[in-house]
């Protein structure tokens, strides 16, 4: 569908402002306009399928990578879970909606954001315009919040078939970081043959006191391992 003059002009205020996610707002400083005529143009726009509404007042371009409107839409966030599993190879399932890790929560028809504290807000990378958890990272993030990723069969498939493409020594830096005991009590039980001794004695070291689940979506007190002090059913 064709343009009007006015569309285009803002159409191409927007493409060389390199805005990924704007505001009706940004529109009125960039045009110098009012609210009326601000307001007229988004609907045309949307009409015209030129821009896309992330939530009410939120809007993005068309042309725009998803995994790079999602960072924007909730600043500063970067793709992980399920997604970057999907991203890397170690999935072939893809999520619902694309996964991120923010350390606060906005709502999204489009996306879904895992909140995470600020200490844990790290190992992410930049390619291109995607902004995404490293492997290692993702990985961690995944045990961390199983749910997030297709649960923790799907987590050990990609982690144990893809574990030579790993950094082990930066998985096990980012799985202490993250400070979770869970998190070393998961990993060291799927990856318990994999490991070297010395390894195995620095998670074990670390798992705490107490048991839990190897996945937390199935609280079924069967099958413990008293190693790893995990419940190990998994349905």
């Amino acid at each position: 569908m064709q343009l009007s003059k006015n569309e285009e002009k803002v159409y191409s205020s927007l493409k060389n402002s390199k805005m990924q996610v704007f505001r009706s707002r940004d529109i009125r400083l960039l045009r110098g306009i009012n609210k009326t005529k601000t307001y007229n143009l988004i609907k045309a726009l949307k009409r015209k399928k030129v821009i896309t509404a992330l939530s009410s007042g939120i809007y993005v371009m068309k042309d725009t990578d998803e995994f790079t409107a999602g960072v924007h839409f909730n600043w500063p966030s970067y793709v992980s879970f399920l997604s970057a599993l999907n991203y890397y190879g170690f999935s072939d399932n893809l999520p619902r909606k694309i996964t991120f890790v923010s350390t606060r929560y906005k709502k999204s028809l489009l996306f879904e954001y895992a909140c995470l504290s600020k200490n844990r807000f790290f190992g992410y990378k930049k390619e291109g315009e995607i902004i995404v958890a490293e492997k290692e990272k993702a990985i961690v993030d995944s045990l961390l919040l199983p749910k997030y990723a297709g649960g923790i069969k799907e987590i050990s498939k990609g982690l144990t078939e893809k574990f030579n493409e790993l950094d082990s020594k930066k998985l096990l830096d980012y799985a202490f970081r993250v400070g979770s005991k869970m998190v070393l009590r998961r990993l060291g039980f799927i990856l318990e043959k994999r490991l070297a001794k010395k390894d195995e004695i620095s998670l074990l070291n670390k798992i705490g006191k107490g048991v839990g689940f190897l996945d937390p979506s199935i609280k079924k007190r069967n099958n413990l391992n008293k190693k790893w002090l995990l419940y190990t059913d998994l349905g």
